[in-house]
Parts: structure tokens; C-alpha cells; sequence
């Protein structure tokens, strides 16, 4: 359901529930562990509400702390976007809890204008699973997009772990959210739906109607289960034709 409901002004003050302006983040939960390496972003996008760091100097770095278990999400909102950034995968690469490796997530994703091969090539080597890039420009911005794609793919991610945000029921129209998810759907790549502001929940008929929010939310999800299963799982929602074709004769 969607309530109407308006989120803070970005005046880039600590925002309540973050980190932001608080000691480094680090927590285990079951299996997993989350934990915070850097803070700071040279774009300041207009919907985001990470601090801004324009140059790499203001970026607030923190060492890796103690690995408690195997599987590392990382929560930095522009990773890449750190001094010596090859240098720290290679760090995170090397680490080990109870003599096994560890595997890592990075749960915003990766900027890819800071990607290249080498990047790519790295976080695969240190075991980065599910990357995730954003897509939040407009539709102009496709052939660096797959160039993009295509790097993760030749370091030997395969297409369909590949997952792409899109920024929804924003100043990108509906329309050409709907042509990006058709290229997706040509890559073979996931799709990673970011509504406008504070997530569908609170959602507010700002730069879309309710209509379109509601819809681009089912076309994603259908579009995940197309990628990550190779065929429609939900087709008992769709009439027979051969049963219906029958009973015409």
C-alpha cells in the first residue's frame, strides 16, 4: 500500500537510523556481518543522502574491523570512491575467519564511473558476490551502462547475478524507466527498483501517479523472476489457450 507521506529536507545533517556522524558501523547478525569502511560521495545527487566528498581527501575512511564471520556485507554508499581502493580489496581479499575465506557484499553497489577492468577483475579475486551498479541517469547513458556490464561479465560474474538500481517514480519518466528495463531484459541483468523517497512505502505522487508506481514495482518483479528462473513462474495466471482452442472446435 502506498501511504502519502513526505520524507526530511536534504539540509546533509546526520539523519536519524543512519550512521551518519556516529562511530563506524560494524554488526553480526546470524551468519553475517555488516560493516562500514568509508563515508563521503563526490556527486551529490539530488535524492541521496550521503555526506559529500568531492575530493578523495574528504572521503572519512575507517579501517576494517575484526571479521567475525564468512559472509561481509558492506554498507558504504560509494565504495569505490576511497584512497587506494585496489589496495583495500586486496586487503579484504586476504582476510580469513576460522581459517576459511570470506565473502563479501557490497549492498549499495558499486559507481561504475570509478569501474574499469582492473576494478572488476579485483572484486572478483576477492570474492565480491552479487555486485550491483546504478543505472539512475537517463536512457543516454546505455552503452556505458553495458560497457559496464560487459566488464563485470569478462572478470567472470555471470549476467543474471548482475543487478542494475533503477530510481523510480523520479525526474526520469516512467516511460523511459520501461525502455531501460527492456535492456535489461536484453542483457540478461537483474533490476534493483529504488522508489522515490524513503522506498514505496512512502512513496508521494511527486514526479509520478500512483498508477505508474504501483506497475513499474510489478513489472520489476516480473522482470527478477524472468531473469533468475528462465521462464515465467507464475503462468497459472494465464488462461490456457490449448483448453480454450478445444473448446471452439
Amino acid at each position: 500500500m502506498i501511504q502519502q507521506k513526505l520524507m526530511r529536507e536534504r539540509d546533509r545533517q546526520p539523519i536519524p537510523n543512519t550512521t551518519y556522524g556516529k562511530p563506524q558501523y560494524t554488526a553480526v547478525k546470524d551468519d553475517r556481518q555488516r560493516i562500514e569502511l568509508s563515508r563521503g560521495c563526490p556527486h551529490n545527487c539530488d535524492f541521496c543522502y550521503e555526506p559529500e566528498a568531492k575530493s578523495m581527501e574528504e572521503v572519512k575512511q575507517f579501517s576494517i574491523p575484526e571479521l567475525k564471520r564468512n559472509y561481509v556485507e558492506i554498507l558504504d554508499m560509494n565504495f569505490l570512491w576511497q584512497p587506494n581502493v585496489l589496495e583495500r580489496i586486496k586487503e579484504l581479499s586476504q582476510k580469513k575467519v576460522n581459517g576459511k575465506v570470506v565473502h563479501y557484499e557490497e549492498i549499495c553497489g558499486f559507481d561504475r564511473r570509478l569501474m574499469n577492468q582492473e576494478i572488476c577483475d579485483a572484486l572478483k579475486e576477492a570474492r565480491f558476490q552479487k555486485p550491483r551498479i546504478a543505472w539512475d541517469g537517463s536512457f543516454k547513458e546505455q552503452k556505458q551502462v553495458k560497457k559496464t556490464v560487459q566488464m563485470l561479465k569478462k572478470a567472470g560474474y555471470q549476467s543474471n547475478i548482475i543487478m542494475l538500481f533503477m530510481i523510480v517514480n523520479w525526474k526520469i519518466p516512467y516511460e523511459e524507466c520501461l525502455r531501460k528495463l527492456d535492456l535489461m531484459k536484453v542483457w540478461g541483468v537483474q533490476v534493483a527498483d529504488c522508489c522515490y523517497d524513503g522506498g514505496y512505502a512512502n512513496a508521494v505522487e511527486e514526479y509520478w501517479t500512483v498508477s505508474e508506481i504501483r506497475e513499474i514495482r510489478r513489472k520489476c518483479r516480473k522482470h527478477n523472476q524472468l531473469v533468475n528462473f528462465g521462464i515465467d513462474p507464475e503462468e497459472f495466471d494465464i488462461p490456457d489457450t490449448q483448453e480454450k482452442l478445444k473448446g471452439e472446435d
